[in-house]
């Protein structure tokens, strides 16, 4: 996409041939929206907690370990294994209370409101999508094409499905970790997001915001990778451990 206003930091899709396939829910106009204060530095905290609850039964053998808490998918060694599995032969019984869960589901409604907001999204069009999980970073050599974060990629590329993609930073760039950045790689305005301790980003996720994550060099990175879609072919719903 061409034509960014500068001055508001919108991209105007001029893509030929482009046409609208999910009205009153795909964005006309391209854009990026940066939300300091959607969720608390507390609440980051135990979002943070929350995911070492599942990663601590595993953990990727290179620099990036991930947990879905829909599918239940967490990085064990170069695989993925069933983290609900993993707690029952550890004797866990709860592994994720129901207070955990409902912090993890007000959050989400809460982004994707802000989101139905910022494009006008019609009640009830814009859906959860997957895949939806946390990332822990660390400055540890990959193991596996998996760990490699750092290259340039647009989302719908990897997942076609997606619309709009947010992300929630649970820590914060320079305190607790070096390098992790969030780079949009957009011809001439190039942009970095420094990730903070409840900071939300959110944008577009088609071809108009190509992007990478800066290596972790130091420390550990948290973040939450939450996108919706407007194809309720794709939908998912909230996560059950019960």
């Amino acid at each position: 996409a061409s034509g960014i206003n500068a001055e508001y930091g919108w991209y105007q899709r001029r893509v030929r041939g482009y046409t609208m396939e999910f009205t009153g829910c795909e964005a006309a106009t391209c854009g990026r929206l940066i939300l300091d204060r959607l969720v608390t530095v507390e609440e980051a905290g135990r979002l943070i907690e929350i995911a070492e609850k599942g990663m601590s039964l595993g953990g990727g053998s290179g620099g990036a370990t991930i947990l879905d808490l829909h599918s239940g998918a967490l990085s064990v060694g170069t695989k993925f294994a069933d983290v609900r599995t993993l707690a029952k032969k550890k004797g866990i019984e709860e592994l994720f209370s129901y207070e955990d869960l409902s912090l993890y589901r007000a959050v989400k409604n809460r982004i994707q409101l802000e989101i139905e907001r910022k494009w006008k999204i019609e009640k009830g069009k814009l859906k959860l999508t997957k895949p939806t999980f946390f990332s822990r970073m660390t400055g540890k050599p990959p193991a596996t094409i998996h760990d490699e974060y750092w290259h340039v990629h647009t989302d719908t590329e990897q997942y076609e499905k997606f619309h709009y993609t947010s992300l929630l930073y649970l820590n914060t760039y320079s305190k607790d970790f070096e390098g992790g950045r969030f780079i949009f790689d957009t011809p001439g305005f190039n942009n970095s997001v420094h990730p903070k301790t409840g900071r939300v980003s959110i944008f577009t996720s088609g071809r108009e915001n190509p992007h990478h994550v800066e290596r972790v060099t130091a420390g550990t990175r948290y973040a939450i990778t939450i996108p919706f879609t407007c194809d309720t072919r794709y939908a998912i719903e909230d996560p059950d451990y019960s």
